[in-house]
């Protein structure tokens, strides 16, 4: 394997190119325009004796990073035992050995061979550090592209059984590896899956994919420990939104809201630099209602590492702001090209649900 095959893998794996300028800038490496421009720089780099083994090792770092945070959907459970106990458990009831995906990771299989893997997740390896172990979990999933095709493409026949065509689109259902993760914080006490796939994948076949690890990874931890003893949650974000979005640092980026009189409004500014609570139209109309009873929230902050910026959503329907017990059990943790970048965010999340 070559360092450079991590910056391919990234890109086999269609993480945004924004995201892994913002990587590389948090290791001191050098990006160009685009992944092929990007790609060739690095590639230069690694072959310098003066620098091959800084930009080897900053490659694996950035690969991880993406692979552990990225752009995730997030449901974490709080840990009530203890520590070691439970990634001890983690390691002989959930960790797997001779899968498919064992001898090209952390690499994505070539695609002649994912193609012909079986449609199930398999705990295939983890990455520890003094404070938390995250277990990667990897399976074939296929998503659907839509692609628009040539006119002059269509058979003559096709045209005398169908008719002519202003615009031919074409879909096709192609298999991709996802890299889901179930991380354990001894600081936080929690137990945070975190999936992949948020920009290829429809959210509800993420959420199917969610429900599946969710179930079968407490299923068989319940075989050896009293899971109410051990485990709480899923946590509920939902009494997050208001506390975000009283708390003036960052910036909302959207809003969902209903008023006292029935209203139902949207608001999104349209770049992440901008913050919607200094808008002048929601700063008149917020004035004049007692509460905005908000379902959902997109809020952005700068980079800890002064390079680029993150983002934390809670998604919610405007159905949440009459039920009983509004619940809203993942959020969305996006752009975060490190662990500084994520924690930032897990930080944010959790102190807005203390009391």
């Amino acid at each position: 394997m070559s360092a450079i095959d991590y910056a391919d893998g990234l890109n086999e794996r269609k993480v945004s190119f924004a995201l892994f300028r913002s990587a590389l800038h948090q290791n001191d490496l050098s990006a160009s325009m685009g992944w092929e421009k990007s790609i060739d720089k690095l590639a230069t780099y690694l072959i310098s004796p003066k620098t091959s083994k800084a930009y080897s090792d900053g490659l694996r770092d950035v690969y991880i990073d993406l692979t552990l945070h990225g752009n995730k959907m997030v449901r974490i459970y709080k840990f009530l035992g203890d520590y070691n106990t439970i990634i001890d458990l983690f390691k002989s009831e959930i960790l797997e050995k001779g899968t498919i995906y064992d001898k090209r990771f952390p690499l994505p299989l070539e695609h002649d061979k994912l193609v012909t893997a079986p449609l199930k997740i398999h705990c295939v390896n983890y990455y520890e550090s003094d404070d938390e172990i995250s277990f990667v979990f990897c399976s074939k999933q296929y998503i659907t592209e839509r692609e628009t095709l040539p006119l002059n493409s269509i058979t003559d026949k096709v045209i005398n059984d169908f008719g002519e065509f202003d615009e031919v689109i074409g879909v096709r259902n192609r298999a991709v590896q996802l890299f889901d993760v179930i991380s354990i914080n001894k600081i936080n006490k929690t137990v945070q899956i975190r999936m992949d796939g948020l920009d290829i994948q429809r959210i509800k076949d993420i959420e199917k994919r969610l429900k599946y690890l969710d179930e079968k990874t407490f299923r068989s931890l319940e075989k050896k420990i009293d899971l109410a003893k051990n485990f709480e949650g899923p946590l509920n974000f939902f009494p997050a939104i208001k506390k975000l979005y009283d708390n003036p640092d960052g910036r909302v980026a959207e809003i969902g809201h209903t008023t006292t009189s029935a209203g139902v409004h949207t608001g999104k500014m349209r770049t992440r630099q901008l913050d919607f609570r200094q808008d002048q139209y929601h700063v008149g109309g917020a004035a004049t209602v007692a509460s905005l009873n908000a379902h959902m929230l997109s809020k952005c902050w700068d980079s800890p590492s002064k390079h680029g910026n993150v983002q934390l959503v809670i998604p919610g329907t405007v159905a949440l702001t009459s039920a009983a017990d509004p619940t809203i059990d993942i959020a969305y943790l996006l752009s975060c090209a490190s662990d500084n970048d994520y924690n930032f965010l897990m930080t944010k999340l959790l102190a807005s649900l203390q009391p």
